[in-house]
Order: C-alpha cells, then structure tokens, then sequence
C-alpha cells in the first residue's frame, strides 16, 4: 500500500514539474517573442504572461499590458504571435482589469454548431459564436444593423438565424421588406410579423406606418418627465411599447440608380426619407433597422444613412475596397468559409450557426397564426361607370 501511495505522488510530482516547465516554456516563448517584434512602452516595459489554461481548441493566455501600450499595438503583431506559435488564428480580449487582456492561441478550426434558440431580451439580437463567447448585440446600445458578404456568403443563414431568435423570445414586432426575393417569405405568417412587404410600393406604405408609429413614440418618450427612451416609457406605464425590427433584405434595391423610371425615383426617395428618419431617431423609440447589402460599392447605401448603422457584420468579401465600404478596412477579405466580423465599439471574429429549414419552423411555430388575406369588394356598375369616366376625362 505504502509503495502504491509513493508510486502515485510520484507521478503527480513528475506531471506537475513538467506542466510546470511547459507552463514557464510558454512564457518564455510569449516573452520573447513580443520583445523580438519591438512591443514595449516608454520604460522598456513589455507583455507578461499571468496564466495558462489549456482549452479543447487551444490555449489561453492571461497577460499583464503595462501601461503605454494599447490593443492595436498587440492587433499590429498578431501575425508575428501567429507565425511563431503556429495558431491557426488568435483572439484578443478586454478584460475588466484593464492593466489584463486574454490572448487566445486557436490550434483547432472552429466547428460547425448547430443553431439553438436562446432566451435574451427584446432588444438583443444573436449573430453567432466565437471560441469564447456568444455574439450577442445589445441594440440599445449599437441601433441598426448593417449585413454584408459576397454572395453565397451565408448572409441569408445569418438572418434566419437572428429572426429565428427574435421571433422565439417572442414580444416583439417585425417589419419584412424585401423586394424580387423570397429570402424571408418563411417568417410571414407569425404572429410577431405587422408587415411583410414584396414590392417597392408596399415597402414605401409599410415604411410610412413605421415613420407615423416613430413619430407617435417621439410624443411619449418625454424627457421632461425623466423618460429618454422606450426602457424609461414602459418602467412608468401599464400600456408597453414593444420593440420594432425593421429587416430590409438587400438595401440597394432601395437605392435610386439611373434606370429608375419617374416612378421609381419618387417611391425610392420616399422609401429613402422615411429610413432616414428611422435611424436617426429610431434608437430611443425602440426601433431598429437591420439590413444587407450583397455587394457592397460606394455608392450602393447613402452615406448619410450607413453612417447611423452602429453595427456592421460581414462575412467573406474577396474584393478589398467592397469590404472597406463594410468595415472600413480589409478585414473581410481575410475570412473564411461561414466566418463573420462583428464590429461595434470592439470587434469580434466569429462563425456563424448551422440553421435549416426545419430548425426555423421548429422554433417559431408556435408563432404561427392565419393571417386574414385582404378582401377585395366586386365593382358595381355605378363605380365601373364612373371609372370609365374618369380614364376618359385624363384620355381627353
């Protein structure tokens, strides 16, 4: 028994010194390597690695940032770190500590999950995962979403995905509007849905609602009455205002181009106008532009209407100034196959989740309802008549 109690601690002895001297070998390596590529403030201070934990796709570092040095310079060396570790890609954090981030070394390609609903608050939406964490955008504070990718990107998917989700956490309302697609026709018939909007003049009337219920919100949130948005409304009053998303699949549809007849050109600048003032004033009021673009150009959105679109995803773009209309820079032209850049004030690179058709129904069929097809009343003679009066008068 006494041997089978020495053999034993020591073995755990001998596991423990060489866990010891692999952990201390990381930090040498960590250590070196930063100073190698130049990282160190005005007192000659550089990274220091606090802790290791061994993760089932890599391994995580906590480091000591002495003060001088900030995230874009550790961003500025990524591919140094990458290139001396042989990670298949790395994460950097913020920790609340902000003397401490974490630098995640990913060993192992991401995989694929399967899309599970989640409870979150009506003005959450859920984009996706990355090694570390849920993505999830907090709409209060980052208002309007702006979704990009080259085509066949998943930028679809990823839709489904975010409504699947709003849809399931269920008090909310929802806005479809998308014209020569079909993309999101699968959510029209919940319970959850006001508008489902197919052709550019009912998009342009679902947008004039939408702008007479922002204004009609404009008049209750009152900040003389310590009320600034729709949180501080419902915490004072019985009657609750719900959260609004208003989904526009593929904006450039919107957007005036010069083959636009007279017609098109009117609708499209009203659709326009009345989008401006939905993110402009929107955020307050509790409503919330999400929308895509599939291939992004200069000229595809309004400068001034991009500009108010907080959160920006992408998905893989291979043309670099496409991806800078997105991003601001070429980050999207880095990424892989079903991968995303989520930017608000931080950045997150993440993937997206793996979602059928039948995953979509399973999770928002309970919000299903029969929905009333507007009745068309037969024309008497009398209003034929005078019909056909008028179409001779304008013939004159």
């Amino acid at each position: 028994m006494y041997w089978e109690l020495a053999t034993c601690t020591g073995c755990i002895y001998g596991i423990s010194k060489l866990y010891n001297f692999q952990e201390r070998k990381v930090k040498s390596d960590f250590r070196e390597m930063v100073e190698k590529a130049g990282l160190y403030n005005n007192k000659h201070q550089s990274l220091r690695v606090r802790k290791i934990d061994t993760l089932k796709y890599g391994y995580k570092l906590k480091v000591g940032v002495p003060y001088g040095i900030g995230l874009e310079d550790i961003e500025k060396i990524k591919d140094k770190l990458l290139t001396n570790t042989g990670a298949k890609d790395l994460e950097i954090n913020r920790l609340e500590n902000k003397s401490m981030i974490e630098i995640m070394f990913i060993t192992k390609p991401f995989k694929n999950i399967q899309y599970v609903p989640r409870k979150l608050k009506p003005y959450e939406i859920y984009v996706g995962y990355t090694y570390s964490k849920s993505v999830i955008i907090n709409m209060n504070n980052f208002p309007h979403v702006l979704v990009g990718g080259d085509t066949g990107t998943g930028k679809s998917r990823l839709l489904l995905a975010i409504l699947t989700n709003l849809i399931y956490n269920s008090n909310i309302n929802i806005h479809l509007l998308q014209i020569r697609k079909n993309d999101l026709g699968v959510f029209q018939n919940c319970k959850q849905v006001i508008s489902y909007s197919k052709t550019l003049s009912d998009v342009k009337n679902s947008l004039q609602k939408i702008d007479e219920e922002l204004q009609r919100r404009e008049l209750l949130i009152d900040n003389t009455n310590g009320i600034y948005n729709v949180e501080d409304f419902n915490k004072k009053s019985t009657d609750k205002l719900k959260y609004n998303y208003i989904v526009i699949e593929e904006f450039s549809f919107l957007n005036i181009s010069k083959g636009d007849n007279k017609e098109e050109k009117k609708l499209k600048s009203e659709c326009l106008k009345y989008i401006k003032n939905l993110v402009n004033t929107g955020r307050s009021s509790g409503m919330f532009l999400i929308t895509s673009l599939q291939k992004p150009t200069a000229d595809s959105i309004p400068t001034d209407i991009k500009a108010q679109l907080t959160t920006r995803i992408s998905l893989t773009i291979k043309d670099t100034s496409t991806s800078v209309v997105i991003m601001g820079d070429n980050s999207a032209t880095l990424l892989k196959e079903r991968e995303f850049i989520c930017k608000t004030l931080d950045t997150d690179k993440g993937h997206t989740f793996t979602i059928e058709h039948q995953n979509v129904i399973d999770n928002i069929e309970n919000s299903f309802i029969e929905k009333k097809v507007p009745e068309v009343l037969p024309i008497v003679e009398n209003d034929l008549n005078n019909i056909l009066s008028m179409l001779n008068e304008i013939n004159k």
